[in-house]
């Protein structure tokens, strides 16, 4: 049997050559500035939301050191009045009219109203703006929400990830995919850029990253440790295999180091979006003659030969490439059925794995 289809649990995690579509969706409804058919690159703008309001309260009695029943006369600011930030607010004389206490606007927006010693304000938020963050075509428009983009490109799934979005140009920062990246690699070359580790990154080395606004990390493994302060810098950070101490597939670096000095994406869906794997996305533009390239669907074509990568059981972490796909499920030493493929360990020997246990990494 040459083929066959697998199930969603053996899902995709690297393929040199795929054709995704990614909804783009706005935090609140707003407005749709593209249209279908559209180019659009990682940086446009393709949608936006409207500044949303929320208040705040503010004890101005005791800012300014008086009480409830004076504190009215030292409005400069009436409720209902528009205010931008640093706006004096309330002014109490001092020292005989020779000094002044101000109370400034913490931000733009208006005043709501004062109620005895406390004062309510109307703090406008910074309108949002949806960037693309796939360079491709527009291929559907959801009005007020946002739009879906299709792109062709590598693609490299994770299996954690945490601090976000990211983009920039990718830089091999270690040789090998065992290696660990140090802060003495890091340097203000790294500014803006999304670099690629090995085996793992060291703490001095994530907050190094920051320092030097890295724009996001592709790394094999990551100690559990690492996690808070991962989404306490906000870096996107993707590990290829997961939390521990693990270097990254051969494949899978191989494939990124060959596109060092093209431009990345980094995006970690958040809990909301449900459970698709964080990602990195390479745009690559198709060859014409090239028919459609693979894409991540509920199922994906196995072929003899398609390299793999065991995720579960006694071979977990080994490589290999599929031998055999059996026209029907084998047994399992627990007694149960299940449909899978015949491996070809890269270590040596064979043996059967479930496709649930199995990942395609080419």
């Amino acid at each position: 049997m040459a083929n066959a289809y697998i199930p969603a649990l053996a899902q995709m995690r690297a393929i040199k050559l795929a054709r995704i579509r990614r909804e783009r969706l706005l935090p609140s409804r707003g407005a749709v500035v593209v249209q279908v058919g559209n180019r659009v690159g990682a940086l446009d703008i393709i949608a936006k939301s409207n500044a949303m309001g929320h208040l705040r309260s503010i004890p101005l009695a005791r800012y300014l050191k008086t009480n409830e029943a004076t504190l009215p006369k030292y409005l400069v600011k009436k409720p209902g009045e528009d205010i931008q930030a640093r706006d004096i607010i309330a002014a109490k004389p001092e020292f005989f009219g020779t000094m002044r206490r101000v109370f400034r606007a913490p931000g733009a927006g208006r005043v709501a109203a004062l109620y005895g010693a406390w004062l309510t304000v109307e703090l406008m938020d910074t309108p949002f703006e949806l960037k693309a963050l796939y360079r491709g075509t527009v291929r559907d428009v959801m009005p007020r929400l946002g739009a879906v983009i299709e792109a062709t490109g590598a693609l490299v799934q994770g299996v954690w990830g945490a601090g976000g979005e990211g983009f920039g140009v990718l830089q091999k920062m270690v040789d090998a995919p065992d290696a660990v990246l140090g802060e003495e690699k890091i340097d203000v070359a790294a500014r803006n850029t999304v670099i690629l580790a090995g085996a793992g990154i060291t703490e001095t080395a994530l907050r190094r990253a920051a320092q030097e606004h890295v724009a996001g990390v592709i790394v094999g493994s990551l100690q559990p440790r690492l996690r808070a302060l991962v989404q306490e810098l906000g870096l996107a950070t993707i590990a290829t295999e997961g939390l521990g101490e693990r270097p990254m597939a051969t494949p899978i670096f191989e494939l990124l180091a060959s596109l060092t000095g093209n431009e990345t994406v980094l995006n970690v869906p958040g809990v909301k979006r449900g459970t698709a794997r964080p990602e990195a996305f390479i745009p690559i533009l198709m060859p014409s003659n090239t028919p459609d390239a693979a894409s991540p669907l509920p199922t994906l074509l196995a072929e003899v030969s398609a390299p793999v990568r065991v995720v579960a059981g006694t071979h977990a972490g080994e490589l290999g490439k599929i031998g055999e796909v059996p026209d029907r499920p084998r047994a399992l030493d627990s007694g149960a059925l299940a449909w899978g493929a015949e491996i070809e360990l890269a270590s040596g020997g064979r043996t059967f794995v479930p496709w649930e246990n199995l990942e395609l990494i080419g």
